[in-house]
């Protein structure tokens, strides 16, 4: 979107998405990006592709200091809570059916849901071995999340953008890692109805947070109506 560059969103369910992953290309996780005959895996990897290709707009700073702090940025986003913040949510989502089917099932085609649902079982057992889900590692995971917000608020304290004087992959990977817990372009009573209480009331302890406004902006400035997918960076 930032690019202006035409594309075509897929949305895999978990589990379901191993088989088409790794026809594709040589592991399972997500995002993967098709173009021109190639296939690009990790979210890294795709914004290196895309700069590359589409260089202008540029989503690297040009001074090569700020953009070793940028890719610094990406990497400890990535690990502090795309990481992090996904194994929380899954460990207070997965519980619930209902709410765990409509939430990772929101753009998902009529056959699809009802396969899901119907492996969902099997689907959640899977996930929470894969991903080591218990009440320890959640609370670990929201330990570190916390952290990073701390962290991102002081750099925010500074000016609009993580790095430089303009936006950049770093502020890109803040705002996609952050969408599960923002939700920019949802209404109040939707996320409610879709998220768990314990979500929900982080959200509302964190809506008067720095970094909470600043991921609301930068997606009414730049990508809007906002993307549903919480598995938008990473598997």
């Amino acid at each position: 979107d930032f690019k202006g560059i035409p594309y075509t969103p897929r949305h895999l369910l978990p589990g379901f998405h191993l088989r088409t992953a790794r026809k594709l290309a040589p592991r399972s996780c997500l995002p993967l990006l098709e173009a021109d005959g190639a296939v690009i895996q990790d979210s890294t990897e795709i914004i290196n592709f895309l700069e590359q290709t589409f260089p202008d707009p540029g989503l690297t700073p040009p001074d090569p200091t700020d953009a070793r702090a940028a890719i610094e940025w990406e990497e400890y986003l990535d690990e502090e809570i795309g990481v992090t913040l996904r194994l929380w949510f899954y460990y207070y989502t997965l519980p619930d059916r209902h709410r765990a089917l409509r939430f990772l099932c929101q753009d998902a085609l009529w056959l699809q849901r009802s396969l899901f649902a119907f492996s969902f079982a099997a689907i959640r057992r899977a996930m929470t071995k894969m991903m080591n889900i218990s009440a320890e590692t959640a609370s670990g995971a929201e330990q570190r999340f916390l952290l990073a917000f701390d962290r991102l608020d002081d750099a925010l304290e500074r000016g609009p953008f993580l790095v430089g004087n303009r936006f950049s992959r770093a502020d890109l990977t803040a705002c996609a890692l952050l969408w599960p817990l923002c939700r920019p372009g949802e209404s109040e009573s939707e996320s409610e109805a879709l998220l768990p209480p314990t979500v929900c009331a982080l959200r509302k302890q964190l809506q008067r947070r720095r970094f909470y406004g600043w991921v609301l902006e930068r997606y009414q400035e730049h990508r809007m109506p906002a993307p549903r997918d919480l598995q938008r960076r990473g598997s």
